[in-house]
């Protein structure tokens, strides 16, 4: 009898979850900043032009967050950077031929309420054919009831992905091991 009371209270009161998924819009952007031993680059896509979503899991009685599910590809040739000379090298540094698609799954996100739009989580990047887990600082800006930004950063190097960093010009000019990674996701409730 205690077994069964034990087990009840676990499920009691029955938790309803609901699914609210989000299209990932086109204003959406990634870009990275790093350096070279000359001066500063940054790289990226103005926008994101493939039809992705993202799902959040909520308790239905408080809102809380229990889950994200989705992410992102983005075609590395769509990277442009600042200096068009670093185009073709940054290609061939981050073996866009072999593996033209940079994943970011998103793994998971803390509550967030207007009194808390920053918060940890996690993501999995997938660069060149390796796969990192990283923790990531989001900050989230609701815009109304139906559209919101979720803004995110981390460092990573090139190392992580077993990347070697560009040079030119016989390693004259030579990219730093660690980059900045920005994104804003730009997301609309789907109804």
């Amino acid at each position: 009898m205690l077994l069964i009371i034990l087990l009840m209270s676990f499920c009691w009161p029955p938790h309803t979850v609901l699914k609210e998924k989000w299209l990932i819009e086109k204003e959406s952007n990634l870009y990275f900043e790093g350096r070279t031993n000359i001066s500063n680059f940054r790289c990226g896509i103005s926008s994101y032009l493939r039809p992705d979503t993202v799902c959040f899991c909520r308790e239905d009685a408080s809102k809380a967050i229990l889950g994200i599910k989705g992410g992102l590809s983005i075609d590395i040739n769509g990277f442009e950077c600042q200096q068009p000379y670093m185009n073709k090298d940054l290609r061939k540094a981050l073996k866009a031929k072999e593996c033209p698609l940079m994943k970011i799954a998103l793994l998971s996100i803390g509550n967030f309420t207007g009194n808390v739009p920053h918060v940890k989580g996690k993501v999995a990047i997938t660069l060149a054919g390796v796969t990192r887990l990283l923790d990531v600082d989001y900050t989230v800006q609701p815009i109304d009831e139906n559209n919101l930004r979720l803004y995110g950063r981390q460092q990573v190097l090139f190392a992580d992905f077993d990347l070697t960093p560009p040079r030119k010009m016989a390693g004259l000019v030579k990219v730093e091991q660690q980059i900045d990674v920005n994104f804003m996701l730009a997301l609309r409730l789907l109804k």
